[in-house]
């Protein structure tokens, strides 16, 4: 494809303004980047599309793993509470799901990925003042565009962003012999994660880097383990997140620190009875906004089931049953093992784990797992983990490899002859 092909130059920049609007977009207005991504992919795969066979093959596994969730997510329609928003919801879904992929495969194929990297870090540093700017004038740069009044919870998006992000960036400076930059912006987006008020970045931040340590320790081994203790952890939520709300030391804690966590416990419980009503089939795609008593509200006057579960294990379960759990599973095992596999400086992958660990942290006890603007921002992350990889191998070897897992490097190397 010639003309693709003279197009590349458009796309990579295309890629780059993508990237350096993604932590500010997160910033002033994370619904806008559910678009963003669908552009981001339309770029990658204008880079991508020319490599052909091969260059696809590289994200057959998860293509594969995708597509048997959304069908499934289909045949839900049968028995959904709200069928009409199941369908609309598996529209969206496959939109995202490709763009993410096309991303994936791109990757590889970037001509510059440091002028990527650079628009990436300039959008980080404009992101940390637009936040500030945010918390400190209560919103004053978006109020005047947004109905909602601004609470600080708000920022809670882009703060997830930075935390996803820091160790990678920090990792791949430090490999490249950027030490001091490197330090100032850690401790830059430290510090403004610190001030902000979303607990769970917080502690996503810190089993991060706990993860990082020990992957950088004994990578392999705490791959393996972690693979199967994440599949293990989705297959039992039904059993292990219910239950917390009855263990007194968990419950008195909880009601002790904040109440968003007891309230939380009380979700939990609440799904946990649902999901026991329905367990091999689920409720369908989507349908945690529509569950009956799900409105309802609880003694201290707020809904039993807001939205959505506040836990991806649980809300998998809720809505698509066994079978939607065992490919969430295998696809969280696949990740932690192709890490584990992936061609990577020693201190790079430890980065990318920790940084995994902490995305883990944040899906079970925040997000609803369908929020468009919040698998763009995994997409978008992943992305730039993968751009990242090979800038932090090439100190050590001209050519870098980046994957996720064997096969896929194997593909990466067809695709370059």
């Amino acid at each position: 494809m010639p003309a693709v092909s003279r197009a590349r130059p458009a796309f990579e920049l295309g890629l780059g303004l993508c990237v350096f609007l993604f932590l500010p977009l997160s910033a002033l207005f994370s619904r806008g980047l559910a678009p963003l991504i669908a552009v981001a992919g339309l770029f990658g795969f204008g880079l991508a599309a020319p490599g052909g066979v091969a260059t696809w093959r590289r994200v057959r596994m998860p293509a594969l793993l995708f597509a048997a969730l959304l069908s499934w997510g289909l045949v839900s329609l049968f028995w959904a509470v709200d069928p009409q928003r199941s369908l609309v919801m598996a529209a969206r879904l496959l939109g995202l799901f490709a763009a993410g992929l096309a991303l994936v495969a791109a990757a590889p194929e970037l001509a510059a990925p440091r002028r990527l990297l650079a628009w990436f870090g300039a959008g980080l540093v404009l992101a940390l003042v637009l936040t500030v700017v945010q918390f400190a004038t209560r919103g004053a740069l978006t109020d005047p565009f947004l109905r909602q009044v601004f609470v600080e919870p708000r920022l809670n998006q882009v703060e997830n962003g930075f935390v996803l992000l820091l160790l990678p960036l920090t990792a791949t400076l430090a490999l490249r012999r950027h030490v001091a930059l490197a330090t100032v912006l850690a401790a830059l987006t430290v510090a403004v994660v610190f001030r902000l008020v979303g607990d769970a970045a917080w502690d996503a931040l810190l089993a991060g880097i706990a993860g990082a340590v020990a992957i950088y320790l004994w990578r392999r081994w705490i791959a393996r383990v972690a693979a199967v203790f994440a599949a293990i952890v989705v297959l039992l939520a039904p059993v292990i997140f219910p239950m917390l709300i009855r263990v007194d030391a968990v419950a008195g804690r909880a009601e002790t620190i904040k109440f968003s966590l007891w309230h939380r416990l009380e979700i939990w419980s609440f799904v946990g009875a649902y999901i026991a009503r329905r367990p091999l089939l689920g409720w369908g795609l989507d349908s945690s906004r529509a569950i009956p008593g799900g409105s309802a509200l609880t003694p201290e006057g707020v809904p039993w089931l807001p939205l959505h579960p506040h836990n991806v294990a649980l809300q998998i379960w809720l809505e698509l049953g066994l079978p939607g759990a065992a490919l969430f599973a295998l696809f969280i095992a696949r990740l932690w093992l192709a890490l584990g596999a992936a061609p990577w400086p020693r201190l790079y992958a430890a980065a990318a784990g920790g940084s995994l660990v902490s995305a883990c942290v944040v899906a079970l006890g925040s997000y609803g797992l369908w929020q468009e603007w919040w698998i763009g921002s995994e997409f978008l992350t992943l992305f730039l983990i993968l751009v990242m990889a090979r800038l932090a191998g090439e100190p050590a070897r001209r050519r870098s490899r980046i994957s996720l897992s064997p096969s896929l490097e194997r593909g990466a190397a067809r695709s370059r002859r």
